[in-house]
């Protein structure tokens, strides 16, 4: 993963772009790492995978997975939001 002066970034924005295009690109403000920039599939890509481990979530009490797990997840608010339409062409 690369890291950008938040400086930098401003100043060369389009070079941050390309980096972007290849990986994530950390941004740093007076040394300390502020954002992070990432291309449009690479955030389709974990956006969706995220999706996947959720619904995979919702399946793991007949699973036997343990209850912790679940804490503080309201997995059938998360899997009700229809995202299909965000993606389409990716999924």
């Amino acid at each position: 993963m690369a890291t950008i002066s938040a400086t930098d970034a401003k100043n060369k924005i389009g070079d941050l772009w390309a980096m972007a295009e290849q990986e994530p690109v950390t941004i740093e403000r007076n040394g300390v790492p502020k954002y992070q920039l990432i291309s449009t599939d690479h955030y389709v890509a974990v956006t969706v995978e995220e999706y996947d481990r959720l619904k995979s979530v919702k399946r793991a009490p007949r699973l036997g997975f343990a209850k912790e797990e679940l804490a503080g997840l309201d997995v059938d608010a998360l899997l009700a939001v229809d995202i299909s339409a965000e993606f389409e062409g990716y999924i």
